[in-house]
C-alpha cells in the first residue's frame, strides 16, 4: 500500500520509518522537496531519513505526496494543519481515509506546551468540515498536559 504522510518532522519522520519496516511504501510530504538536508525539529534531516528507510519511501511535496497516497497521514502541527493539507489538495484527498495523528499543542510559549482544545471543536472535525469527501479518522495521539 502506499501511505502518504503530510509532514516530515519527527511524527512524520517516525511514523514513516515503522510503516516502511512493515511493508509499506511511504511517501513523506514536505513543503519543499530539495531541502533535504534541513534538520526537521526534533528529527533529523530527510536525506538521513531516507538513508534509513531504504527504497520504499521517497520524500515529495504535500500535493504530490496526497496524490499518490492510497492513504494520507496528517502529521503537522495542529496550527499548521489545515493550511497543509490546503496546500496537498481537495481533490488529492478526496475519497480517501485521512488518518489524523496531529496533537493540539502550542510550543512557541516553552514548556510545557499549552493545549489548544477548544471545548466546542476538535481539529479532526476542523479537518472533516474542511474536506467534507475525506474520510477522516482522529487517532494514535494522548493529550496530557498541565495547566
Amino acid at each position: 500500500m502506499k501511505v502518504a504522510i503530510i509532514g516530515s518532522g519527527i511524527v512524520g519522520q517516525t511514523l514513516g520509518k515503522k510503516l516502511v519496516e512493515l511493508g509499506q511504501e511511504v511517501i513523506l510530504g514536505t513543503r519543499d522537496a530539495s531541502k533535504l538536508d534541513e534538520v526537521k525539529g526534533w528529527a533529523g534531516s530527510l536525506n538521513n531519513w531516507l538513508a534509513t528507510v531504504g527504497d520504499r519511501a521517497t520524500v515529495a511535496t504535500f500535493t504530490d505526496a496526497a496524490n499518490r497516497g492510497e492513504i494520507v497521514i496528517n502529521a503537522t502541527h495542529d496550527i499548521a494543519s489545515l493550511a497543509a493539507l490546503q496546500t496537498a489538495g481537495v481533490e488529492n484527498l478526496k475519497g480517501k481515509i485521512l488518518i489524523d495523528v496531529a496533537n493540539g499543542l502550542d510550543f512557541f510559549q516553552g514548556m510545557p506546551p499549552k493545549s489548544l482544545a477548544a471545548d466546542t471543536t476538535s481539529l479532526g472535525e476542523k479537518i472533516q468540515a474542511a474536506f467534507p469527501d475525506t474520510k477522516v479518522v482522529k487517532t494514535l495521539n494522548t493529550m496530557n498536559i498541565d495547566g
